[in-house]
This record gives C-alpha cells, sequence and structure tokens, in this order.
C-alpha cells in the first residue's frame, strides 16, 4: 500500500497540483518540489510542504533526504515539444540528468516516473509498453529516464501518458489554446495541425491511475490512456456542438509542427487487467466542461 510520506517533483505543474490536491484529501504528508518554470506558486494546494527548487540541484537531493519519504513521484520534466526541440541540451539536463539526481537522493519504498507516450514509434496502431523508438528529443531523454529508473529501482511504475487534458494546464498545449480563444468569445480560432489523431486523458483518470497502481503491487511499465483519439477538427465540432454556434479554423503556420505522428493512441489492456482501472471522464464532456468553466 502506498506510504504516509510522500514526494512529489513538479509539484506545482499541471498533473502535480491536481495529485496533490488528492494525496492530501487522503491525509498523506506530502513534499512538493518544483522550480516554477512552467509551474506557478498559486496552483500549489494547501497543505503540503513546497520548495522551489531545481531537480538538478543538490538542495534537492537536501530536502529529499530530510523528508524520507515513502513514495517519490517524479513529475518534474520539460515537456513541452516546441520547446525541447529548441533547446535539446536543457531538455536532456531536466529529463535525464535530473532524474538521476532524484533517484540518487533518497531510498522510498516506492517510486513511480511519468514518462510519456512520445517513447514510441511513428505507428498507426494501438500501442503497446514492449514498442519503443522515440522521434524527438524529448521521447528519447524520456526513453533514457525510463533506464535510469529500471537500473536504480526494482520496485517502481512507469506511466507512460497519453495527451493529458483538463484544468489549470500551464503549457500552450492544444486544449488550452482552443479553450483560451473559445472563451474569450472568438469564434474563428487560429489553430496548426488538424488532421494528426490523439489520445486524450482527462488529469482526473490519470491521477487515479497514478494512486491506484501506488496502492498495488504490480511493478512495471503502463501505458496511461484511454484508447481513443480524436482529431483537432472533431474537437472543434464538439465544441461547436455544445455551444450551438459555428467555429471557423484559420490554419497558422508558424503553429504546424514539421514532425507530425498522424496517430497516436494508447494499448492500455496491461493496466485494466493489472488493477481494474478504466477512464471515468467522457471526452467530450470533459472539453465542454473547461469551456464552461
Amino acid at each position: 500500500m502506498i506510504g504516509e510520506r510522500i514526494a512529489v517533483t513538479g509539484g506545482a505543474g499541471f498533473i502535480g497540483s491536481n495529485l496533490i490536491n488528492k494525496l492530501i484529501e487522503r491525509k498523506h504528508e506530502v513534499l512538493s518540489l518544483d522550480n516554477l518554470f512552467v509551474g506557478k506558486r498559486e496552483s500549489v494546494p494547501d497543505g503540503c510542504h513546497f520548495h522551489e527548487v531545481d531537480v538538478l540541484s543538490r538542495d534537492a537531493r537536501v530536502l529529499l533526504r530530510k523528508f524520507e519519504p515513502d513514495v517519490v513521484i517524479h513529475l518534474a520534466a520539460v515537456h513541452y515539444i516546441p520547446y525541447c526541440n529548441a533547446n535539446p541540451e536543457r531538455t536532456f539536463e531536466v529529463n535525464v540528468m535530473g532524474t538521476r539526481n532524484i533517484l540518487e537522493s533518497c531510498e522510498p519504498d516506492l517510486f513511480f516516473f511519468a514518462s510519456s507516450a512520445a517513447v514510441y514509434p511513428n505507428l498507426n496502431i494501438p500501442l503497446g509498453e514492449e514498442l519503443s523508438g522515440p522521434i524527438d528529443i524529448y521521447g528519447k531523454t524520456k526513453l533514457i529516464g525510463e533506464d535510469l529508473v529500471k537500473l536504480h529501482r526494482s520496485r517502481h511504475f512507469i506511466g507512460r501518458f497519453f495527451n493529458v487534458y483538463g484544468s489549470n494546464d500551464l503549457n500552450p498545449h492544444l486544449i488550452p489554446e482552443i479553450v483560451d480563444q473559445i472563451k474569450r468569445g472568438l469564434r474563428e480560432i487560429a489553430l496548426g495541425n488538424l488532421t494528426p489523431k490523439r489520445d486524450y486523458i482527462h488529469v482526473d483518470d490519470v491521477t487515479d491511475a497514478i494512486i491506484a497502481l501506488l496502492n498495488s503491487d504490480k511493478y512495471g511499465t503502463y501505458n496511461i490512456g484511454t484508447g481513443i483519439e480524436h482529431s483537432v477538427l472533431d474537437i472543434i465540432r464538439m465544441i461547436s456542438e455544445d455551444i450551438g454556434e459555428d467555429i471557423r479554423i484559420i490554419q497558422d503556420k508558424e503553429r504546424l509542427r514539421k514532425v507530425e505522428r498522424e496517430s497516436l493512441a494508447a494499448d492500455n489492456e496491461r493496466l485494466r487487467s493489472a488493477i481494474g482501472w478504466q477512464p471515468r471522464v467522457n471526452f467530450k464532456d470533459g472539453i465542454c466542461k473547461l469551456i464552461r468553466s
């Protein structure tokens, strides 16, 4: 079972802040570490021990050793793809060397590593955990991170997140960009690639999966996705139906990505079989709730 004292890196970020809220509700003592490069101090839930610190630093090591966590959940990473492509050295430092620094900082009973669907090759099939073959620097650093976790911790969970959406997303990802433009009253919105399909999963389903895994003894690597794909055009159609208004798309050349997968969907059978998990948030309901919030 999950321990009492839990350390979360990236705790002021999108997934981290949502996760810590649930951990505090469950009466865990939580240490949150974040350098606030993307995360926001105001996103840090009340009731946790927060320190503004970089995962590469000696301070992070000292804080973790002092806290003596039962569980470490390592979410901190550089993961916005355009930034990663423009800054490969920094991406490697944070995602690889930062992961090693955290792994060497303390000896928790359990270690959870946030990996990504970016570790997979460009295949138009549901992707199973036995596959790997990243096509960009971000995916490559995450795959190295997985190897480091396997080397350092026998009792570990690796969660390969697909496209997470929900409240408090702090990166300029597709869904926050669409929601922002719609909430500002725009009905003519600027977007990049329109046809690629992605497996979007609500942050509540992701955080529930993390907690469920940590409360099990089913160690290993798991896809955390719904197995259902939606294109950008699908998303716009859903929102248009919900608000009862037409939405016109302007394709912005500056938003287009040179390397773009046409398909990215999880085979989540391993996670379902291991712990009985299944996503609860219907995609259309989740998107429309963001629009109305």
